[in-house]
């Protein structure tokens, strides 16, 4: 029957569900009250509706907010969760771990989208980009407005947005993956083992403060500097609408750009460490971190930072020009390249990396990591088609390929074929036939293995012993490196970063004796190279400083002019006295 009607379905007369459950007479179209009727059905599904959505987004705000409450409650359990008893009183009666352990054990390399983990940076990191953003809706005085074939400011600040989120997506991939893969890390475990005040990547505390500041005005000068080419070149960020060039162009215009990105950072870089002004004051503020991460890739001295931008993408895109789309594929393979070359990985993972391994002398993570071991003389190039100036001007060295074969190049193995990578016992055998009675006291393994503390440091290297207390300030490769190998025979280590004839006497005057029982060896010593000479080692970089200025494109001077003003002030401060140097 039309008129029947469940009871349990009743509502209230004027509801949806009432005027939908009248008998089916009433609606009939001959029904002088139909148009009425229909009038307030149509109001009560527009209500109806209405109030369907509003409890959606109210739902899905709930669940949302469930969802944030549910994770930060797992943060909150995970920081400060509790052990049971019984692992409370083993943890006590174990050894107390070191900082790298404890964050090895808890993973807690596997960042997030914090720049270098500062809330603080990481709001002026994105606060910068929104200020670049609003400049461009602004333009104020219509200096920003986009010129034809040009991106405007716009854009641009989107870019950064994208390249920003990009750059802490993969940093995460890579620090996972080291902390999930550790047979691909390009260092054996021993080399891990790292001082209790140090933190994953051999930093102490006292430097992870500074590198905050310096993290702070990197981004700074970055958003500064991108205004500014803005304002000085509009035509340095190629819009859609400009020149396109074809596939092959693309290509060579993109290698071009690389090689010129590399040539000019690779001796940039080479004279931070062979400056002692620029090593003690800039570029030694990179190296603090002895152990690789991915993290580490930008956290660097601000000034180092901001005239690598200058030298390397700046300086290729004013002499080898990309179009749009060739322009931000060159940024983000070169976010990955940088990344991956400090990862501490050397695996199928370094897809950048491996993309160029066809390139001639390319290297891969592994090379670049016994850079930072403290072989300062090697492997400068940032990228891996890099390797061809690193090989041309006689830096280039095997890297760690005995301990990831299967990412050893072809250059490697021909390398390690020649003996340049000769093994400690090949060169123990040549000092055996030339073996003399060492001089001075010998001194045991034990009494050795008691300096080791800052008051006191001895080194033992190819069977001397050497005093290294004073000299701590003036090495080259940092005081870190030599506090690590104090108090042991560090002959291995020696010769695995190899030294300049230079380096090799200056250990003469800091032998204090011989050790007891070790085979005496001839120290393994790399020729200095003329290139490293004060105004040798800047002038390549001055070359291109010039050929910027010469351009001919907008601010070409500009620029130019102030890199060579740069260069002039590194040359006449290179061999400020150490002692007279103010320490990172």
């Amino acid at each position: 029957s039309t008129e029947r009607r469940d009871p349990a379905a009743a509502a209230a007369p004027g509801s949806i569900s009432a005027q939908t459950q009248r008998p089916r007479a009433l609606l009939s179209v001959e029904s002088p009250q139909t148009p009425a009727l229909l009038e307030n059905t149509a109001s009560s599904v527009r209500r109806a509706l209405f109030s369907l959505g509003r409890d959606m987004q109210t739902s899905t705000t709930a669940a949302l907010g469930a969802l944030a409450a549910a994770v930060g409650f797992r943060i909150y359990r995970y920081a400060t969760r509790a052990e049971s008893p019984a692992e409370e009183v083993a943890a006590k009666a174990a050894a107390k771990p070191t900082l790298y352990e404890q964050q090895e054990a808890e993973l807690q390399h596997f960042s997030g989208l914090l720049f270098g983990g500062s809330l603080t940076n990481t709001c002026i990191e994105w606060g910068a980009r929104a200020a670049i953003i609003a400049l461009g809706v602004a333009n104020p005085g219509g200096l920003f407005t986009p010129r034809s074939g040009c991106q405007g400011l716009v854009e641009v600040g989107l870019w950064m947005c994208a390249m920003s989120v990009f750059n802490r997506g993969y940093n995460s991939f890579l620090e996972y993956a080291y902390a999930r893969n550790p047979q691909y890390r390009t260092q054996p475990p021993l080399e891990h083992a790292l001082r209790q005040e140090c933190d994953l990547v051999g930093r102490e505390l006292s430097d992870l403060k500074a590198q905050d500041l310096h993290d702070r005005m990197t981004l700074i000068l970055d958003a500064l500097t991108t205004t500014a080419l803005m304002a000085i070149n509009p035509g340095f960020f190629p819009g859609r609408g400009g020149v396109q060039h074809g596939v092959v162009e693309r290509g060579v215009r993109l290698l071009l750009h690389q090689y010129t990105i590399a040539f000019t950072m690779y001796w940039a870089h080479r004279a931070g460490h062979v400056t002692p002004f620029k090593w003690h004051n800039i570029h030694g503020a990179h190296h603090q971190a002895t152990h690789p991460l991915s993290r580490v890739t930008y956290q660097a001295h601000c000034w180092d930072n901001w005239m690598n931008q200058l030298y390397g993408h700046t300086f290729a895109q004013y002499l080898m020009p990309l179009d749009h789309t060739t322009f931000y594929v060159c940024y983000f393979l070169r976010i990955m390249e940088s990344l991956e070359k400090h990862s501490g990985l050397s695996c199928h993972l370094n897809f950048a990396h491996n993309l160029q391994r066809f390139l001639p002398y390319s290297q891969m993570p592994h090379h670049h990591d016994l850079h930072h071991e403290g072989s300062k003389r090697c492997n400068f190039t940032f990228s891996a088609g890099g390797g061809l100036w690193d090989a041309a001007f006689g830096t280039r060295k095997a890297g760690r390929a005995q301990y990831v074969k299967e990412q050893a190049t072809t250059y490697d193995l021909k390398m390690i074929a020649k003996g340049v990578s000769s093994t400690v016992e090949q060169e123990q055998a040549k000092a055996a036939a030339i073996a003399v009675v060492a001089d001075g006291e010998e001194i045991t393994l034990g009494e050795l293995a008691l300096h080791k503390s800052a008051a006191s440091r001895w080194v033992a290297i190819g069977g001397g012993v050497y005093d290294v207390t004073e000299y701590m300030r003036e090495h080259p490769g940092g005081e870190k490196v030599l506090a690590d190998v104090a108090g042991r025979d560090a002959t291995v280590d020696y010769e695995d970063v190899g030294h300049t004839d230079a380096a090799r006497a200056r250990l003469a005057p800091l032998k204090i004796g011989s050790l007891a029982g070790a085979a005496r060896t001839a120290i393994k010593s790399d020729a200095d190279s003329w290139w490293n000479g004060l105004l040798a080692v800047h002038s390549p970089v001055a070359a291109m400083s010039l050929l910027v200025a010469l351009s001919g494109q907008p601010g070409g001077w500009l620029i130019g002019g102030w890199c060579l003003i740069v260069l002039a002030a590194e040359i006449s401060l290179a061999y400020t006295p150490p002692a007279k140097l103010k320490s990172n």
